[in-house]
């Protein structure tokens, strides 16, 4: 998971970089420049969230999974613990 937010944040960087400068050495003027650059960072921007939001999607499901599994082994102990309590008191029972 850390190799992929690495390389999405490299990404990230790469591009608002390179726009940067194809922006700065391109012939344009300023003002339009600078509207370029605003449009090019919003749609990075854009990018950015809606990878953030697959992200956070897919660690929710992992969660959810993660937690549903716990509950159940955590069912499964619990049950076997009662049943060897059970069984044990049955023997001490039999035994007097």
């Amino acid at each position: 998971m850390a190799e992929k937010t690495d390389f999405l944040a490299g990404l990230v960087i790469g591009t608002l970089v390179g726009i940067g400068l194809g922006m700065l050495f391109a012939p344009e003027p300023g003002q339009k420049m600078r509207e370029r650059l605003r449009g090019k960072a919003d749609e990075v921007g854009d990018r950015l969230r809606g990878s953030t939001e697959d992200v956070a999607d897919r660690l929710r499901g992992t969660m959810d999974e993660v937690g549903g599994r716990m509950r159940t082994a955590y069912e499964r102990g619990r049950e076997t613990v009662e049943q060897k309590r059970d069984d044990i008191l049955e023997r001490l029972q039999d035994s007097d």
